[in-house]
C-alpha cells in the first residue's frame, strides 16, 4: 500500500509541474454481463439472500477443509440455481481433493461455460495438470495465467508452481532466476517458500526446513501459508492425508 501512495503522490508532483492540458474523456468500456449474473438477479429478493448465504457458508466450509460438508451445502445451493460459475468452482475443487479429477474438470468446464476465461477457474485447470503430474502442461498453462492475473497475492503462488514446474522440468537454473527475484520484503511467503524448495531439489532438507520455519515466523496467519503448504504436499516434499482416487456421489 505504501508503494501504491508514494507512486501517487509522484505522479501528482509532476503533474503539478507541467502546464495541465483538457483532456478529452473517453466512455468507459462497457462491463460485460453474463447470462447467469442476469439470473441470479432475476431471483426473488428471498431467494438470492438464500442463495448468497449457503454459498458463504459452502466457502467457509471448503476453507475449513470440511469437505464432505461443502458438496452438501453445494447440492442446497444448486436446488436454487446451478449455473453461477462460484458454487460450480467451489465443487469442482472439493472433487479436486478427492482426487476425482474427471468430476473435477466437468464442474470447472461449466463453470467456463457460464463465465469464459474465469481466472480463479483457468487456475484451477491448470492445478489439475500440476497435482496430475503434467508438468510441462502445468508450466505453460500457469504462465500464461500469471500474464493476465490482477491478483498480486494469486501471482505469487502462481509463480511459486512455476518454478516447480521448472524443477521437474530440469530447468533448475530458470528456478533459480525466479528465486533471485525474491525478497524478504515481499508481502506473500514466495521468498521462503522458493528457497526452500531449492534446498529440497538439492536434497538438502534440513536447510528447506530452516527456511519454511523461518517463513512461519513471517506469516503467521494459517489461512495465508495453508495454499503455499498444500502446494509442497502435492509435489511430494511433504505427504498428504489423501491416498487415491475416491469417488464421491
Amino acid at each position: 500500500m505504501k508503494k501504491l501512495i508514494s507512486l501517487f503522490l509522484l505522479s501528482a508532483s509532476l503533474l503539478s509541474a507541467q502546464e495541465v492540458r483538457p483532456k478529452t474523456e473517453e466512455p468507459a468500456p462497457e462491463k460485460k454481463v453474463f447470462q447467469y449474473q442476469v439470473d441470479l438477479e432475476n431471483l426473488t429478493a428471498e431467494m438470492r439472500e438464500d442463495y448468497y448465504m449457503k454459498l458463504f457458508k459452502a466457502q467457509t466450509f471448503f476453507n475449513q477443509k470440511r469437505i464432505f460438508e461443502t458438496l452438501a451445502q453445494i447440492d442446497e445451493i444448486h436446488k436454487i440455481y446451478d449455473k453461477d460459475p462460484s458454487s460450480l468452482n467451489i465443487k469442482g475443487a472439493c472433487y479436486v481433493e478427492f482426487r476425482n479429477f474427471d468430476k473435477a474438470r466437468d464442474c470447472f468446464n461449466k463453470a467456463l461455460e457460464a463465465h469464459p476465461e474465469n481466472p480463479n477457474v483457468l487456475f484451477n485447470l491448470a492445478e489439475i495438470a500440476f497435482v496430475t503430474h503434467q508438468w510441462q502442461e502445468a508450466h505453460d498453462e500457469l504462465s500464461k495465467l500469471l500474464k493476465e492475473q490482477a491478483n498480486p497475492t494469486m501471482n505469487e503462488l502462481i509463480r511459486f508452481k512455476i518454478l516447480l514446474c521448472k524443477i521437474k522440468l530440469g530447468a533448475l537454473e530458470e528456478a533459480q532466476n525466479l528465486t533471485d527475484g525474491t525478497s524478504f520484503l515481499d508481502d506473500s511467503p514466495l521468498y521462503y517458500y522458493a528457497n526452500a524448495a531449492m534446498e529440497y531439489s538439492k536434497d538438502k532438507p534440513t536447510k528447506a526446513e530452516k527456511w519454511l520455519s523461518r517463513g512461519s515466523t513471517v506469516f503467521t496467519d494459517q489461512r495465508q501459508v495453508a495454499p503455499w503448504q498444500d502446494t509442497l504436499i502435492e509435489f511430494g516434499y511433504i505427504k498428504s492425508f489423501y491416498g487415491g482416487d475416491l469417488e464421491v456421489e
